[in-house]
């Protein structure tokens, strides 16, 4: 059966199912008088949304406005509703096992329950390693750079370790 729009000559409209698209229109429900089809309309605005990620919604007093009744109630509307769709669609909730290490070797890649901790711990190093033996040579300090003399004490200390601020004008 196909689903098809019709209009009786009385501006009747009414949906019917045919058996194919060559089938003769149906007579009209309501008044009994000939009918046509007509255009389906579509839908041409609005789209479906799964709303705002975990990651989109605030997670500071700050990020709600301060506070703010409106904001508040409008974020806690947001946050049940995408609770739902979770529910309903596990895969849009993304990976929701606690993170158990996002500093050091795992700032940029953090460490999940249920990881390999050996093969997370020695991708984390290389990745480190390959990194720092990319890196440009522009960070590093120069060689010489924020010394005075060549004993290698900084700048403004005198031999005797006192510097002109703390021992103020010499030769009194």
């Amino acid at each position: 059966m196909i689903l098809y729009d019709y209009k009786c000559t009385r501006d009747h409209r009414f949906e019917a199912g045919v058996a194919s698209m060559s089938s003769p229109a149906p007579d009209c429900p309501d008044c009994g008088e000939a009918s046509r089809r007509i255009l389906t309309t579509v839908r041409t605005s609005g789209f479906a949304s799964a709303g705002h990620s975990r990651e989109d919604m605030p997670k500071s007093w700050k990020g709600m406005s301060g506070g703010s009744p409106d904001a508040v109630n409008y974020w806690r509307r947001s946050m049940e509703k995408r609770e739902k769709l979770e529910e309903r669609y596990p895969e849009l909730g993304g990976d929701r096992r606690p993170i158990l290490a996002h500093e050091g070797i795992f700032q940029g890649r953090p460490l999940r329950a249920g990881d390999d901790i050996g093969a997370s711990v020695e991708a984390a190093v290389t990745a480190d390693a390959k990194q720092s033996a990319s890196a440009p040579a522009a960070g590093k300090p120069r060689a010489g750079a924020g010394k005075a003399n060549s004993g290698g004490k900084p700048a403004g200390t005198s031999a005797a370790g006192s510097t002109t601020a703390r021992g103020g004008a010499r030769g009194r």
